[in-house]
């Protein structure tokens, strides 16, 4: 998965919880679950983001300043 992909993940994630939140603000019966995907979205998201920085060749020479 490259990276544009992940950001976008993320960005829809943070979407979603914008949404999520807008709905519990208008009392709508299903906000909790926006609320939990969009939450799981963005934990997805982040653990990938961190994973593909881990594994990038050049990780050790971007840590040894």
């Amino acid at each position: 998965m490259k990276v544009k992909h992940i950001l976008f993940l993320l960005a829809a994630g943070y979407m979603l919880e914008v949404l999520g939140a807008f709905m519990k603000v208008m009392h709508q019966a299903s906000a909790d679950i926006v609320l939990g995907c969009a939450t799981i979205v963005i934990v997805v998201a982040i653990l990938l983001l961190v994973y593909k920085l881990i594994t990038y060749p050049k990780f050790k020479d971007f840590m040894n300043w």
